[in-house]
């Protein structure tokens, strides 16, 4: 053998012996023996059990704190909206008291709308008495062809031909006026009472005021019921008056209102 060769190592192999007791009564023992390969392989074994026992772990508590911070944020959010369900009531109850009080206040404008056009209405009927003061009243009628009205008697009351017509003997000083509201449409010259002015009511009623003084209004202009249109002078006492509807003349008598 040379100087420099050495003596080769020789390899022992590892065994390991695991220990069992068991619990039997007479104390016996029992022993597991495992080489180093198979030690090895447990010892690997039990370090992966062991790693992915403590990954699953980390990855519960992080899933636990994301669920919890999902949780909070959740909480937050049902939080906010209920919150703004609440304002969202307050502002639809708002609403609703806004809603109801305009209805009311549409309403109320129609009634008042409605009362104004009955009123409008009423006031364009020539239902009013056509002169100030008090006057007496003849019935007459009013033929074209005749140079004057005939007043209707007891004896003359079916002979007498013409269109209908009120004859008013005034005070002097009192006021012819307006019976209704309306349109003057003429204002012209009358040669059985000197003028005359014609009123259109607009509905299907057109009134006539015959008088010898002169006409306070104008052709073209509105008159309110009342509006003075002559003014009885002395030398001008009598009205003759007479009403039309669809243009056929009535009898006035049936449309004037004696306390009016």
């Amino acid at each position: 053998m040379s100087a420099n060769s050495r003596p080769r190592k020789h390899r022992h192999k590892r065994h390991y012996t695991f220990m069992i007791i068991s619990g039997d009564s007479d104390g016996s023992t029992r022993s597991l023996h495992l080489n180093h390969f198979r030690t090895q392989l447990l010892a690997y074994t039990l370090f992966v059990i062991g790693l992915a026992i403590v990954c699953y772990i980390i990855y519960s508590v992080i899933t636990i704190n994301s669920l919890r911070t999902l949780q909070a944020e959740q909480t937050t959010q049902i939080a906010d909206l209920m919150q703004e369900n609440s304002n969202l009531e307050a502002a639809n109850a708002q609403l609703q008291t806004e809603t109801l009080q305009l209805s009311a206040a549409i309403n109320k404008r129609l009634e008042d709308e409605q009362l104004s056009a009955e009123e409008a209405e009423s006031l364009a009927i020539p239902s009013g008495f056509p002169l100030t003061g008090t006057a007496s009243m003849t019935p007459a009628v009013d033929d074209l062809t005749a140079t004057e009205v005939t007043e209707i008697t007891d004896e003359n009351k079916d002979e007498a031909t013409g269109n209908p017509l009120v004859l008013f003997t005034a005070a002097e000083g009192s006021s012819i006026i307006a019976s209704g509201t309306g349109t003057i449409t003429s204002v012209t010259t009358d040669t059985k009472f000197g003028n005359a002015v014609t009123i259109d009511h607009g509905n299907g009623y057109i009134s006539i005021y015959r008088n010898a003084s002169d006409p306070l209004v104008t052709e073209g202009s509105t008159i309110d019921k009342g509006n003075i249109i002559f003014v009885v002078g002395e030398d001008s006492l009598k009205l003759g008056y007479q009403i039309m509807k669809d243009d056929q003349f009535i009898n006035p008598e049936d449309l004037i209102e004696i306390d009016g």
